[in-house]
């Protein structure tokens, strides 16, 4: 198991870093603009748009925008910041199964002293780890640039924000990794989970808009992460909501590994 996670961390590592360090720019960038954003009067902005577009995205207000934790829960944490990493787990788990029968590796790796077992656990740990260096690494990047700035921020809130982000994207990962338990090429599971992903997101904003909807919010995985602006402000984990996704992820990864291990290649 070993030489297997060594392997995929020397494969990995630079795309982390130009994750991580794409993140970090994006979290500059929105933190080195705050106090200019804060003088725009964004009430009158605001008053002329459409009710309905404003409650698609969370419900904006000119209030929200006044906060460091509104504007970038607003501005990134609520979606960009998903999808970012939201790629790079369904790439990762992608090359895992699917990407190795693509690329015909498989084999070799399977021929390997050791089980498929340990084969989709070693290689899931390191996607996990690195996951959690990218939801923790952004984290505290805005922490540690907020005070820079001289912008208060709370570092309870950070770190709520961050663990659950993280139990968020491995949710998604456990999804991920089920998909390409059962598919043969990276892309294919890529897409089908970045689907599934924005297709969340749309629903759950739709149930702000929709009244026949708005019960079935519970439906969405966006559900599940809870508002950023509220985990940066308050710092209180809904931990109900952490082990859902905790249980989506554990699913997901026993499932791929019942498949995986009848699968014929």
């Amino acid at each position: 198991m070993v030489n297997i996670i060594i392997r995929k961390i020397k494969n990995q590592w630079r795309s982390i870093l130009y994750y991580l360090a794409g993140l970090i720019g994006y979290s500059w960038m929105m933190i080195g603009v705050f106090p200019s954003m804060q003088k725009v009067d964004f009430q009158s902005y605001f008053n002329q748009m459409p009710k309905e577009f404003l409650k698609f995205f969370g419900d904006i207000n000119a209030q929200a925008y006044g906060t460091i934790e509104g504007f970038l829960s607003l501005e990134y944490l609520s979606f960009f910041f998903i999808i970012i990493i939201a790629f790079y787990v369904a790439a990762s788990a992608g090359s895992t199964i699917a990407g190795s029968i693509e690329k015909r590796t498989i084999d070799f790796d399977l021929s390997q002293p050791i089980s498929r077992t340990k084969l989709l656990i070693s290689e899931s740990l390191v996607s996990l780890a690195n996951t959690i260096i990218l939801t923790f690494g952004t984290s505290y990047s805005i922490w540690i640039l907020c005070k820079i700035y001289h912008i208060s921020i709370s570092g309870k809130g950070i770190f709520a924000f961050a663990l659950t982000a993280t139990f968020f994207m491995w949710a998604i990962y456990g999804i991920a990794i089920l998909v390409s338990s059962l598919l043969r090429t990276k892309m294919t599971v890529a897409a089908i989970t970045l689907a599934f992903v924005l297709g969340f997101y749309v629903f759950f904003s739709l149930t702000n808009i929709i009244d026949k909807l708005k019960n079935y919010d519970v439906l969405s995985i966006f559900y599940l992460y809870t508002n950023p602006q509220d985990l940066l402000k308050n710092g209180n984990i809904n931990w109900t909501h952490v082990l859902i996704l905790a249980a989506i992820f554990a699913i997901g990864l026993i499932s791929s590994l019942v498949i995986f291990n009848k699968r014929d290649i």
